[in-house]
């Protein structure tokens, strides 16, 4: 399709497309450790792209219904999505690359400029050195203007051509991304992503561990990380949580299943090595954990005879399951529990002591807290008027709403 087609399908689509030059990046091989030799020299060296805006007749701030995830994050895992679909590699969510993107889109929106280099503002690749990622062997970006989700932004570079070829790229390991918003600016909404691939301060290539295909959290403790390393080739890996023990070495895989830990007041953190000979390369990753919280059984049940001081069963062993730290407690007094508080998904112990002793049906209560969340767990004590294999127990039923 020639430019000027292009332009007129866009057009078509209520869209505004702004051509600028584009340059190839120039990326040298990923396992090479000289990286002043292949890292990009100038700006005429660096990956940009055609820039695709949409002209909106009415934008408003506020919420984009993205969730908690920040919604230069939210541009990494939406591409993510498109590249896994494709069987590409996820890319990890450098913290250097976010910088550098947060920073032109802050400066585009605030200085009404939509381009790779605005006047006044240091180029792209002083961006990324300021930000520190340093040593690249590969180096790329995008920008967009008007769109109001990162999902959305995501959807008109997969539409364009030069767009598609850069997040696609097999290239890259790392990414980047940016949003600001302004009322007065042009387009209102500017996103940026900048994508690259970099060696270490040894000259060794920088190889992520991903979770998830860089989701903000998860729900599960139990995770799918992506490992880099296959073209190295790595011949080993392992895996530890943070402040936990490495696992035993094992023979490499791209695609590793891990479970987490709560992070224990900290940002659950899973680091992994590789190794090929005697090298070894380490790298990590994080992600929230928003496990809701749950305790079972949802039910208690014990048995005693008249004048007994003997319960059937002796306890309950109760599973906490959540993320955060909880408080337990109970109701009438006379059931107790091994642990009032804790943090994390652990077990702990409910049995009576000091309990009715006269024939009847008792009812209580055991709850956990944990922030703004409750689990609770009905209690009944049955006291018999007889021997219990003798007596008539009655049926204990729950009404759930």
């Amino acid at each position: 399709m020639a430019r000027g087609e292009f332009r007129a399908a866009v057009l078509i689509l209520g869209t505004v497309a702004l051509i600028l030059p584009t340059f190839s990046p120039l990326c040298g091989d990923e396992g090479n450790s000289d990286a002043a030799a292949v890292a990009p020299a100038s700006e005429a060296e660096f990956a940009g792209a055609t820039i695709i805006s949409k002209q909106q007749s009415e934008a408003t701030p506020g919420p984009l219904g993205l969730g908690s995830a920040p919604l230069g994050h939210q541009l990494v895992y939406q591409t993510n999505l498109r590249r896994i679909s494709r069987g590409l590699a996820p890319l990890k969510a450098a913290a250097e690359l976010m910088e550098a993107a947060q920073f032109h889109s802050d400066w585009m929106a605030e200085h009404n400029c939509f381009a790779h280099h605005c006047d006044g503002e240091p180029s792209t690749l002083e961006r990324l050195e300021n930000a520190g990622y340093l040593n690249r062997t590969c180096s790329g970006e995008v920008v967009a203007g008007g769109q109001s989700t990162a999902g959305e932004v995501v959807d008109y570079w997969m539409n364009s051509p030069q767009h598609h070829d850069i997040i696609l790229s097999s290239a890259y390991r790392e990414a980047g991304g940016g949003y600001a918003f302004s009322d007065s600016a042009t387009y209102h909404h500017y996103w940026t992503m900048d994508l690259g691939a970099r060696n270490d301060a040894q000259g060794n290539p920088v190889y992520p561990v991903v979770i998830n295909d860089e989701a903000w959290s998860t729900t599960n403790l139990d995770v799918d990380l992506y490992v880099y390393g296959s073209d190295w080739p790595a011949s080993q890996m392992r895996f530890r949580n943070e402040g936990g023990s490495w696992s035993s070495w094992e023979s490499f895989s791209a695609h590793k299943t891990w479970t987490l830990s709560c992070g224990g007041g900290s940002l659950p953190t899973v680091y992994a090595q590789i190794k090929k000979g005697a090298v070894v390369l380490e790298s990590s990753d994080e992600i929230l954990v928003d496990m809701p919280l749950s305790a079972s059984p949802s039910l208690l049940v014990f048995l005693s005879e008249e004048g007994s001081s003997e319960a059937i069963p002796e306890s309950y062993l109760l599973e906490i399951s959540c993320c955060d730290n909880w408080n337990a407690s109970a109701n009438p007094s006379w059931i107790k529990l091994s642990e009032e508080s804790g943090s994390g998904a652990t077990n702990l112990t409910a049995y009576l002591e000091g309990y009715p002793s006269t024939p009847g049906t008792y009812l209580g209560t055991i709850s956990i807290q944990a922030s703004a969340e409750q689990a609770d767990m009905q209690v009944v004590l049955v006291v018999t008027n007889g021997a219990l294999q003798q007596s008539k127990v009655p049926l204990v039923s729950i009404q759930r709403s």
